[in-house]
C-alpha cells in the first residue's frame, strides 16, 4: 500500500530562518522570530504608509485535489485600530499586501485569495474576504465573532470545500480555542478550487507603528 492520510504544513516558529516559507517586505516593513512562549513570528510596520511584511508557503495547495483543506493560525496585534491585517490563501507568495480596505476601497493584488481581513481603522471586526479571477473582491463582516482588540490573542480558523462553487467556513476563537472557536458565516461561490493557493501572513501599514505576531500557521488536507 501507498501513502496514505493527510498533507500537512505546521510552523510553530521555532527557528530564525524559516526555509520552507518566502518573506517579503515593503518600504522599511520588517520581520522575524521572536522568542516568546518558544518562538512567534513578528511582523512590524512604522509610520510609513507604504510598510508592509508577508510570509508565505509553497503554491502547492489545491482543494480540488484534497477536500476538506483546513487553515488555521493564532495571531496577536499590539494597536488593533491601526492594523491592517490579511490571513488566509492566495495564489502567490510573493505579495506584501494580498488585500486590504484602505479608506473604505477594498482592492486585491491577489488575482484570486480567500482569508480573514482586519482593517482596523474602519472597524474591529474580523471580515471575510475573497475574489476570484482578478473579478471584484468581496467582503462580509463576521459579526458573530468576538472584535479583535489590542494584546489579546485571536485563534483564525478555515475549512474550504468544493462544494457549493468553493465554500468556505469560518471560525474565530479566543486564545485556547485551537482547531475550533465559533462557527461565524459560510461562503459559498467564495473562491476557485481548481488553481494552486499558499498559507500567507500579512501586515501592512495605515501610518503606525504596528506589531502582528504569529505563534503558527497550520494547513493540512487529504492526499
Amino acid at each position: 500500500m501507498g501513502p496514505e492520510g493527510y498533507v500537512t504544513l505546521w510552523e510553530d516558529f521555532l527557528t530564525d530562518n524559516v526555509t520552507n516559507f518566502v518573506e517579503t517586505v515593503a518600504s522599511s516593513g520588517a520581520q522575524d522570530i521572536h522568542g516568546a512562549h518558544g518562538g512567534w513570528w513578528g511582523q512590524v510596520v512604522g509610520a510609513n504608509d507604504n510598510d508592509a511584511a508577508a510570509i508565505a508557503g509553497e503554491v502547492v495547495w489545491e482543494v480540488d485535489e484534497g477536500q476538506a483543506l483546513t487553515f488555521e493560525t493564532r495571531l496577536q496585534i499590539d494597536d488593533v485600530s491601526e492594523a491592517s491585517v490579511f490571513v488566509g490563501m492566495s495564489d502567490a507568495n510573493n505579495d506584501a499586501v494580498v488585500i486590504e480596505n484602505e479608506d473604505d476601497a477594498l482592492v486585491a493584488t491577489a488575482t484570486d485569495c480567500f482569508g480573514v481581513l482586519l482593517e482596523g481603522e474602519q472597524d474591529l471586526t474580523f471580515t471575510a474576504v475573497g475574489v476570484q479571477n482578478g473579478g471584484t473582491a468581496e467582503e462580509d463582516a463576521l459579526t458573530g465573532a468576538v472584535d479583535a482588540a489590542d494584546g489579546i490573542t485571536r485563534v483564525i480558523r478555515m475549512v474550504a470545500t468544493t462544494a457549493d462553487s468553493g465554500t468556505v467556513r469560518y471560525y474565530i476563537g479566543t486564545a485556547n480555542e485551537y482547531g475550533g472557536g465559533t462557527h461565524v458565516a459560510t461562503k459559498t461561490s467564495w473562491y476557485r478550487s481548481g488553481i494552486l493557493y499558499t498559507p500567507i501572513l500579512s501586515l501592512d501599514a495605515r501610518g503606525t507603528a504596528v506589531n502582528s505576531d504569529y505563534d503558527y500557521i497550520y494547513v493540512s488536507a487529504p492526499r
